[in-house]
């Protein structure tokens, strides 16, 4: 039997032995000891680390998969952040990035220039107290409030900071080295808008492409994010700044197409809990030398530093936290989030010191600075994320759409009407397919066939599909408890093309779950997705309080399908001059909707204007009695033509709907 090897290991079994034994075991010694597992997994990095335990060297693969985690962290920070929390308070996030930079660069140059500092030495040690690391970001995602308004401002502020700091960084360096010419200037705007572009206008279109044609494996999928993550920093650095900007715009970039509750964000979140983010938060602790710490010239510096550091963080989120009259939790959120020094602060701390700019003690002084903001923020993040209010907003229309199938010859059609739908709010298409108690094995076979085939062609488009198979007493309530447990926001029904008979509108299932759900509603007969033109029928009684809900709906259905499909909509209306109807086609549909004036009865003037290829739209109120007069006179009409019917449980209004909130989606 081999001896065991000396210390440090090097052997790539005994590293990686050690490193999941951490992983492993920190969280649950951390619980027992009732602290934090990010501080567990901190002290833990300190103990094995070259300056303590000697178990293992921080430079090699542990220095590499920290500063990989890093870079993960940053890209699911921007991958989960709600993007509608964050348009919705963007000025809360400018406002609070400005402060939560501006107050710690002020104060920390005032107050660390006396300590002997030069100028330039000062500026580069407040810029790192200036930015932030997102590192108690895992504690509130793992108490579900990462949409919080607190957390979406804190996070957005961490484009601001970050990106500053990191500028910062840049400019002093090269003045350092007398280098600050117009050519430097020039290269770095060049740089950035080349970063700008790469994220945010070409991703997005290669992967949308990717994975509609080659992405229908999840797995492939999961592949092209590790890519696209990795990429986004390399094109960071070759613009001039740090790859963490370049991880984050890439979350963000790609945020609508990893739906929250998908497959998808199940394995990115597997990836990066159990493994990457873990293993960063080990590398910070390795970097600690308690030793060091101890010594009086570090010592005094390391509290003059970390006094800096923390009280301009939590001025900065105390002051901006109550102008905006956020709580006092989320005020604690604001500091949790924006105090911890890590990243940027570790990238300033390294180039000064290789410029001969900063000297050992003050690097020791910044690392220890580093390892007590890590610890304080959290802390505080334990105690602010289990009080911290949930935000209170209307779920986008396409976040999750549930389309039940039962018959494979509608269910292509139906799962690419579900997948257009989805696509613009980067939503998830959930086939539905229910079965009895005790189901034959072939029955349950069948089932999970058709279900897969709907997710295939929902996948194709490049949204997130995942089939389920419901086991129910009956149909109606397999798709009602699917809806619930998996938090519908529309549902997507097949219809046959026919009245049932004279009890039954559209057929006894249909008919419950429109009865049931209280969720919008369409209900769709459907022989293909190849239309030439979408017409919407608009009565008179649409425009009435009762019937907005159902018209905002048919509008918004038929605008999506018109820019998935480059359609052109023709919206037949009685009074081309109605300021509600008018408005909300803008709104909902475009300006490139053409408003058609008929009159006479509303199905007549329709039947003279459409053509054998149209897609109809119609709204309607969820009252039986109105739903079934237009169903019906629809059908005498147009028999054959291909239809959706548009059905909203929305409450009445009589104002003019906020085109801001849910209506747009």
């Amino acid at each position: 039997m081999t001896a065991l090897p000396g210390l440090p290991f090097e052997a790539p079994g005994f590293v990686f032995a050690v490193l999941m034994a951490i992983v492993l075991v920190a969280p649950v010694l951390a619980e027992r000891l009732r602290i934090p597992g990010i501080v567990g997994l901190l002290l833990m990095g300190t103990l094995i680390g070259p300056n303590v335990a000697g178990v293992l060297e921080r430079a090699g693969v542990v220095a590499v998969l920290g500063s990989a985690g890093l870079l993960y962290l940053m890209f699911v920070a921007g991958l989960e952040l709600d993007l509608e929390e964050l348009r919705h308070h963007r000025r809360d996030g400018l406002l609070f990035g400005a402060t939560t930079f501006v107050v710690p660069m002020a104060l920390g140059f005032v107050l660390i220039l006396p300590l002997g500092y030069s100028v330039l030495a000062a500026t580069l040690l407040a810029s790192c107290w200036a930015s932030h690391t997102l590192l108690t970001y895992p504690v509130f995602r793992r108490y579900g409030v990462a949409n919080n308004r607190a957390v979406a401002t804190s996070v957005g502020a961490t484009i601001l900071t970050d990106t500053a700091a990191l500028l910062v960084l840049v400019v002093v360096a090269r003045a350092f080295g007398g280098d600050l010419g117009p050519v430097f200037w020039l290269e770095l705007v060049l740089g950035l808008v080349v970063l700008v572009a790469a994220t945010v206008v070409v991703l997005p279109r290669v992967a949308r492409w990717f994975f509609a044609n080659h992405g229908q494996d999840r797995n492939a999928r999961m592949v092209f994010l590790l890519a696209a993550v990795f990429t986004g920093s390399a094109v960071a650095e070759l613009a001039g700044v740090e790859g963490i900007i370049g991880a984050f715009l890439t979350g963000l970039s790609l945020n609508r197409l990893v739906p929250e509750d998908s497959v998808l964000m199940g394995k990115v979140d597997v990836v990066g809990s159990t493994l990457l983010i873990p293993l960063f938060l080990i590398s910070v602790g390795m970097l600690v030398d308690p030793r060091l710490l101890f010594e009086p010239q570090v010592l005094g510096l390391t509290a003059a530093f970390t006094g800096i550091a923390l009280g301009a963080k939590w001025l900065a989120a105390e002051g901006t936290g109550r102008y905006l009259g956020y709580v006092a939790a989320e005020r604690q959120a604001m500091f949790a989030l924006s105090g911890a020094q890590a990243a940027a602060t570790l990238a300033a701390v390294f180039v000064g010191l290789e410029i001969g700019l900063l000297g050992p003690a003050t690097v020791n002084a910044v690392i220890g600075v580093i390892l007590i903001t890590c610890l304080t923020t959290s802390w505080v993040a334990g105690r602010a994320a289990p009080r911290l209010p949930s935000p209170d907003r209307t779920r986008s229309l396409g976040q999750v759409v549930v389309v039940p199938i039962a018959n494979p010859a509608s269910a292509a059609p139906l799962a690419a009407l579900a997948a257009a739908l989805a696509r613009r709010d980067g939503g998830l298409v959930l086939p539905v397919t229910v079965v009895p108690p005790h189901p034959e094995p072939s029955r349950l076979r069948e089932a999970r066939q058709l279900g897969s085939e709907a997710e295939q062609v929902a996948l194709a488009t490049g949204v997130e599909a995942h089939g389920v198979v419901r086991v129910d007493t009956d149909a109606a309530s397999g798709i009602l408890h699917a809806s619930v447990e998996h938090g519908a926001s529309l549902l997507v029904l097949g219809w046959k093309g026919r009245l049932a008979d004279a009890q039954s509108l559209f057929g006894g299932l249909i008919d419950d779950l429109i009865r049931s759900a209280r969720l919008p509603t369409v209900v769709a007969r459907l022989h293909d997705t190849s239309w030439s033109r979408i017409v919407v029928s608009v009565a008179s009684s649409d425009t009435e309080p009762a019937g907005l809900p159902g018209l905002r709906l048919a509008l918004t259905v038929a605008g999506r399908l018109a820019r998935e499909a480059s359609r052109p909509v023709l919206v037949v209306v009685d009074d081309e001059d109605d300021p509600v109807l008018t408005a909300l086609v803008a709104s909902l549909v475009g300006r490139d909707a053409q408003l058609v004036h008929r009159s006479g009865r509303q199905f007549a003037r329709l039947a003279d204007l459409v053509e054998p290829s149209d897609l109809i739209v119609v709204p309607s109120e969820p009252d039986p009695r109105r739903l079934r007069a237009a169903v019906s006179r629809i059908l005498r009409r147009l028999p054959d033509h291909q239809l959706v019917v548009a059905v909203d449980h929305a409450p009445a209004t009589a104002e003019l709907p906020d085109l801001d909130g849910m209506l747009t989606s």
